[in-house]
């Protein structure tokens, strides 16, 4: 829990500074997260590090939190937007449904725009011996 306080607390200090100085985009997500076969309402906030002028590609830092306690995520996403459908994936630490070991996961992204600046998006997290972990929402870009 320490870890994910502090997690948040850095975030909030990066959120702080001007946005354009670090990312193009700052996105918050709410909804729907099961983590290790546990229910629960989580949150992810994720910064837009960079974006190719080209080709509609970009990779963010991504910070997932669930608001009961059960975990947190911190990863880096690699996302493909194609139309109104973005593609992507992701690879991190935490320990989300695990409330006592921090390991490596393995992120999947499906998001649908519903509205400018606002899409519904899933997530599917895994890792080594552990089962797969969901978060569904909304997420609002800025």
């Amino acid at each position: 829990m320490r870890a994910a306080l502090g997690f948040i607390l850095a975030l909030a200090v990066l959120l702080a500074m001007p946005a354009r100085s670090f990312a193009q985009t700052v996105s918050v997500d709410g909804g729907y997260l099961d983590a290790g076969g546990k229910s629960s309402t989580g949150a992810a906030l994720s910064l837009q590090l960079f974006k190719t002028p080209v080709i509609p590609l970009s990779l963010e830092a991504t910070g997932l939190v669930s608001l009961d306690g059960n975990g947190y995520v911190a990863s880096a996403d690699a996302r493909f937007r194609v139309s109104r459908t973005t593609l992507g994936a992701g690879v991190g630490i935490g320990n989300l449904g695990v409330t006592t070991r921090t390991n490596a996961l393995y992120e999947g992204i499906l998001a649908q725009s519903i509205f400018p600046h606002i899409a519904v998006e899933a997530r599917y997290y895994s890792g080594q011996n552990r089962g797969g972990s969901i978060f569904a929402g909304l997420r609002f870009s800025f």
